[in-house]
């Protein structure tokens, strides 16, 4: 007996459809075409070999398994975070921190070089700038590179006393760090450019962080002292020496007045005593009669004439006293 003809056809429309959609998915992953982005560079493998690494656009290719594709983001600025995690799909992002997980405490939590214990995370920001080296230099280079930023966070934060790390050390840790991450990524030809390194949260454990926040209080405190000082020394010192240079400019006035004086008074002597040498008798009576002019100019004097029939007298001072 002969069946509905419903029932064989569909199975065949089915199958068609399966291997069209096979047949787009093919065309669209493995097919003779690919597109990169604009942010992207298409790394070619043939037979499993590197060929030629291709910029954005659309581009053609022989079929998967002859040749493959790898299009890694190299013109973005990636990171690697350290010591948390953002959690995907948050609005606002929330993160998995060493205060809040235990498995990022145990990749936060490090000694200082004073053996003190103290939670650190990071971030560091690179970006590919050799796609080949990047895809097969190293395998697994994300992770190879979160290694790296790993083991240069621990021997830069051993090779500090933990007042640096907590204070004042933290921009030369960064670039230290830096450094060191760039050193070993180059080392295993990585492909990569380390923009920047940022200390996200640098904590002492719970248990001393009071302790740890009144300590720095109190270094704040004693820098603010330190700056205040710095201040008022940088505003007396110049008035001081403003003022040393004055009294010197007077002392040196004051000395060039008594030096020429004393110049003149002397010049005055010489003068007068080459004129007494001349003519003594002279120069004797000029001397008696300047002395007694200068002597006699701020004294009040009273004469008295005995010859006369009354007593006379004559006032031949300045002042009034008789």
């Amino acid at each position: 007996m002969r069946g509905n003809p419903l029932e064989f056809m569909l199975p065949k429309s089915a199958g068609k459809v399966i291997v069209g959609v096979l047949v787009l998915i093919w065309l669209l992953t493995a097919g003779p075409f690919y597109i990169v982005g604009p942010e992207q560079e298409g790394v070619i493998l043939t037979f499993g070999r590197y060929t030629a690494t291709t910029g954005p656009g659309f581009h053609l290719k022989f079929p998967w398994p002859i040749q493959t594709v790898f299009k890694p983001d190299v013109n973005v600025v990636q990171r690697i975070e350290f010591g948390y995690r953002s959690i995907p799909n948050t609005d606002p992002q929330r993160y998995r921190g060493f205060d809040n997980d235990p498995e990022m405490l145990s990749e936060a939590q490090m000694l200082t070089g004073d053996e003190n214990i103290i939670n650190v995370s990071a971030i560091v920001q690179y970006r590919i700038t050799d796609a080949r080296s990047y895809l097969f230099n190293v395998r697994g280079p994300e992770a190879t590179l979160r290694d790296i930023t790993e083991a240069s966070i621990r021997q830069v934060i051993g090779d500090n006393a933990i007042d640096a790390v907590l204070t004042t050390g933290k921009l030369d840790l960064q670039i230290r760090i830096q450094a060191e991450v760039q050193s070993l990524a180059d080392l295993y030809g990585m492909g990569v450019n380390i923009v920047a390194v940022q200390l996200k949260d640098v904590q002492p454990p719970d248990q001393v962080f009071f302790a740890f926040k009144d300590v720095a209080t109190a270094r704040e405190d004693m820098q603010a002292y330190l700056n205040e000082a710095e201040s008022y020394r940088n505003q007396v010192i110049p008035e001081a020496r403003a003022d040393s240079v004055t009294m010197v400019n007077e002392a040196l006035g004051y000395a060039t007045v008594r030096i020429n004086r004393a110049l003149g008074d002397a010049d005055r002597f010489i003068a007068v005593a080459e004129e007494y040498r001349k003519n003594p008798q002279t120069t004797a009576i000029r001397l008696h009669l300047e002395t007694l002019e200068t002597v006699l100019a701020r004294m009040d004097l009273t004469i008295v004439d005995g010859d006369a029939g009354a007593l006379t007298h004559y006032g031949l001072g300045t002042g009034g006293g008789r």
